[in-house]
């Protein structure tokens, strides 16, 4: 599943094979990581309550 204009997934992707030495860059690589993860949830989460609030036709 991907997102629209997901730039965080795509900078976390090029950035695993660069060894971090610097500790704020650990902790922003974790962050986007983090970020990447919530954007997927929310996104299925949301997909999940539009498909309940959508009235089924065949219970009329």
């Amino acid at each position: 599943m991907t997102t629209k204009n997901d730039d965080s997934a795509k900078y976390a992707l090029s950035q695993q094979s660069k060894p971090l030495d610097d500790p704020l860059e650990a902790i922003k690589s974790m962050r986007l990581e983090q970020l990447a993860v919530c954007k997927l949830k929310a996104e299925k989460e949301m997909q999940t309550m539009k498909a309940e609030s959508t009235p089924d036709k065949n219970k009329q």
